[in-house]
């Protein structure tokens, strides 16, 4: 029985590698449901500024370049700065969110999350002042 035992578990270990190798070689990566976010899995992102930022833009620098996590909830997601701040976020089409998490004053920043893309990219955006302002991350 013993013998029975250990030859089944290196059959099971033999078609695994087989079967894993052959569904390597013959995948392709896919732009549809396989590059959409994974309900509940959170996802981290660093933003870097454009290089066409203004002096006026620079201000949000030291802020934006820390993590943002972004966690797809159903029809919405949730989008948390590196202070803290979580703001809901809609989805505005497939895969993609939006939201303005930001506003001091006249200033808003603007976050879209697109998670069906691959790698799946976040942009920050102000477009009101300094000639407008943007950062950019994608995920690691």
């Amino acid at each position: 029985m013993r013998n029975l035992t250990g030859t089944f578990v290196a059959l099971a270990i033999a078609s695994a590698l087989i079967a894993g190798c052959s569904t390597q070689q013959a995948s392709t990566p896919r732009a549809s449901a396989a590059s959409e976010a994974v309900p509940g899995a959170p996802i981290e992102f660093r933003v870097v500024p454009d290089e066409s930022n203004s002096t006026g833009c620079k201000r949000f620098d030291a802020q934006l370049f820390r993590g943002h996590t972004f966690r797809v909830t159903g029809n919405t997601a949730s989008f948390t700065s590196a202070s803290g701040l979580t703001s809901n976020m809609t989805q505005t089409s497939p895969g993609v969110y939006a939201t303005d998490y930001y506003t001091f004053g006249s200033v808003t920043l603007r976050a879209v999350v697109n998670a069906a893309s691959s790698p799946k990219s976040l942009a920050v955006t102000e477009s009101k002042y300094w000639g407008g302002c943007r950062w950019s991350a994608v995920a690691p």
